[in-house]
């Protein structure tokens, strides 16, 4: 028996067959990103910077800051941070969370951190608790203690409680990324001249200077990972769910299938029109 004949195309079938079609590409190279993954973190191995990193790789370093950013509740240098409010015995979290580029040195060479994408993980630095008579510190009222159920909490009493989170300039940090060199921008440089005439004076002409790469570490398009922390990554950080594999081969089989529907339909479709006519 045709199994086809038995499948009659229907308004929702097509619609599942054409959603089953574009769910198939994005679910494939997700799997196939995922798959790659994990295959590179069983082989990952910490690597002093001063090597010529390329790739996934594993490093760490002095944190190093390229531009300043202080912490908001004990002002202090840092790359990057997060700030938590959450009412105490409420179901409720606020969070800010601001990042800077950054350098890390191992004392060898250094390279640049991008702050983009991946995740960061953060020691705590500061932790209060604030009353609801206590006034919000500046600055962080407007960014979260602005929030309607917030300011409902605190009229009925409720405590908030305000955690900081840092990765501190000069402390150490290991970043799991992507390393590339890149080329920096052109820097003038300057070459003096002797100069042929009757006067000593030297002729300065502005010449481009040798092209400079930098080092950096960033999620990388293919595998898209990056990861910041204060302390060692532990395996859970850098473990791949397994389901997220699974795409690589559900995603043809999806879109697949979808082509099979689309394509039955279409013969059904001129099967009748040949009957009518």
């Amino acid at each position: 028996m045709d199994l086809a004949q038995l499948v009659h195309p229907t308004a929702g079938g097509l619609a599942c067959a054409v959603g089953a079609v574009v769910a198939g590409a994005p679910l494939f190279s997700d799997g196939l990103r995922a798959a790659r993954l994990a295959a590179h973190v069983a082989a990952l191995e910490r690597k002093p910077i001063g090597c010529d990193l390329e790739g996934f790789v594993h490093v760490s370093g002095e944190i190093v800051l390229e531009s300043p950013l202080v912490t908001p509740l004990t002002s202090r240098d840092c790359a990057g941070y997060r700030l938590e409010l959450r009412p105490i015995g409420a179901p409720l979290a606020l969070a800010i969370e601001e990042r800077r580029c950054f350098r890390v040195d191992d004392g060898t060479e250094s390279a640049l951190v991008a702050s983009t994408g991946g995740r960061w993980s953060y020691v705590t630095t500061a932790e209060r608790l604030i009353g609801p008579d206590e006034a919000i510190p500046d600055g962080v009222d407007e960014r979260l203690g602005a929030s309607g159920r917030v300011r409902a909490w605190r009229r009925l009493g409720g405590r908030l409680r305000l955690t900081e989170r840092a990765l501190l300039a000069g402390r150490t940090c290991h970043v799991v990324g992507f390393a590339r060199r890149a080329r920096a921008l052109d820097v003038p440089l300057e070459v003096e001249l002797a100069r042929t005439g009757t006067d000593d004076e030297p002729v300065v002409v502005e010449a481009l200077a040798a092209p400079v790469t930098e080092l950096w570490l960033g999620p990388g398009e293919s595998l898209d990972f990056l990861l910041v922390s204060h302390a060692r990554p532990r395996a859970a950080e850098l473990s791949v769910p397994r389901w997220r594999t699974l795409g690589a081969a559900i995603g043809p089989a999806l879109t697949l299938a979808g082509l099979l529907y689309l394509a039955h339909a279409a013969d059904t479709l001129r099967a009748l029109h040949a009957r009518s006519g």
